[in-house]
């Protein structure tokens, strides 16, 4: 999928991509994507139009009435080539994750590795995903069939703060079910969207199976809205919460403090399953509080995507301040012009935002309670729930105290970012059950 370049700067231009076609919104709109890091712009990408919505998403329903009766085994061999061409070029991968998000070396690294495992677990996955079932006769010389069917086009939604590896596992799980897609891409990281989507294509992905898009930030709600609502998107897919750590009186406490800090302060905070609290037993609360402190004030947290999300990070902090929270480190200070502080905070109640609300900074709200069934309640006590992490040196007890976290995964004695194991495989595939009964009673 080709970029063209603009005549009067000379910025490489990002397209949208639909029915296997580069192409623009007529007229075309078009915005810049910023380097926080560096201090300029880095491309230019093509706005998504309510026109090219619509498009988009006739394109993603025509594809999918051949995309869905193409076999289990030809889509799986699909992904594995995918799985070999984000390692053919990691390279460019990574350089482009760092140009538009401003994330480490690292953090781009392991998006892509971590991605390659992913794909192709889901692709060894597929034909035990699609498969169906014979369930027990419901009556004499009768019999029934379940079968798993691709849903229809899926509308996904991706995150630059790990654009990699998060569109990878969802595009994986969708196309590979059968479905076809309509993909927003973020408008901080386009290239590198659309470097993945070329990577499928390679792979062998016919036209309208996946259709790429992408808009200006003061439009995105009416997009979205668009394609959320129309008729032939069956599913919309996308990700975003907070994450609870839980300390308990016996946890090794230096193993906890550093995965934590780790939680908390990895590429600047912005991650979904970023550490945003700390819940923490009174009987070791001030040992654990200094080996805390001890890991945050050597961690780098590398720089913020944009000013934008820099100062609503920033302002939360400032917010908190004024309204009586205490900071055991950090606080509203810039580390330099496009990142902040590691910040440990305390006192954080209700009124406040950092209460239940992502932050996306490197910072982590502490609370200290005296029983575990109070930490329970108080990670309970959040309009989210995505991930926790629960520290404890009694397996059996973790396990007791992750069953009662209202979650949807848990990590006992791990980072609150860590992915695996998946509740259900299955699950992760847009299929549904279509159920046949058949009686042969007159044959």
């Amino acid at each position: 999928m080709p970029t063209t370049v603009d005549y009067d700067t000379g910025i490489q231009v990002v397209p949208l991509l639909i029915d296997g076609k580069a192409t623009a919104s007529n007229p075309p709109i078009r915005f810049q994507v910023v380097s926080s890091s560096q201090k300029k712009v880095v491309y230019l990408a093509e706005a998504a139009d309510a026109k090219a919505v619509v498009t988009a998403a006739q394109a993603a329903e025509t594809a999918f009435k051949r995309w869905s009766r193409t076999s289990a085994i030809s889509r799986r061999d699909i992904l594995l080539r995918v799985a070999d061409l984000l390692k053919a070029r990691q390279d460019e991968l990574m350089a482009l994750q760092m140009e538009e998000t401003s994330c480490t070396k690292g953090w781009a690294y392991f998006q892509i590795s971590y991605a390659v495992v992913n794909i192709q677990e889901t692709a060894a996955r597929i034909t035990e995903a699609c498969a169906g079932t014979i369930p027990a006769p419901a009556g004499e010389e009768t019999t029934g069939f379940v079968f798993m069917e691709p849903i229809g086009p899926v509308f996904l939604m991706s995150p630059w703060n790990a654009a990699v590896i998060l569109s990878v596992r969802n595009l994986g799980s969708i196309l590979g079910a059968g479905c076809t897609s309509v993909w927003k891409a973020s408008e901080l990281s386009p290239r590198t969207h659309h470097a993945l989507a070329e990577i499928f294509m390679e792979a062998g992905l016919p036209p309208g199976v996946l259709n790429v898009i992408q808009s200006r930030r003061e439009d995105a709600a009416a997009i979205t809205e668009a394609l959320i609502s129309h008729p032939a998107i069956r599913k919309v897919d996308f990700i975003g919460s907070d994450a609870v750590a839980i300390v308990l009186d016996d946890a090794n406490l230096e193993d906890a403090a550093s995965k934590c800090a780790e939680g908390a302060f990895l590429h600047h905070g912005q991650i979904c399953f970023s550490t945003e609290r700390i819940i923490v037993q009174k009987k070791i609360a001030g040992t654990f509080l200094s080996l805390l402190q001890k890991h945050a004030a050597v961690a780098s947290s590398g720089d913020g995507v944009t000013e934008r999300v820099i100062t609503n990070a920033y302002n939360k902090l400032v917010e908190a301040k004024s309204k009586g929270a205490k900071f055991i480190i950090g606080g509203p200070q810039y580390d330099s012009s496009s990142s902040l502080r590691p910040t440990i905070v305390t006192g954080v109640t209700k009124d406040m935002s950092m209460w239940d609300e992502e932050t996306f900074g490197p910072s982590v709200a502490v609370f200290i309670v005296e029983t575990e069934q109070e930490a329970i309640d108080l990670a309970n006590n959040t309009r989210f729930g995505l991930n926790a992490a629960v520290h404890t040196a009694n397996m059996h007890r973790g396990l007791i105290v992750a069953r009662q976290l209202e979650y949807g995964q848990v990590h006992v004695n791990s980072l609150t970012e860590a992915d695996e194991p998946r509740r259900d495989e299955k699950k992760r595939y847009s299929t549904e059950a279509k159920a046949i009964c058949a009686s042969y009673k007159s044959i």
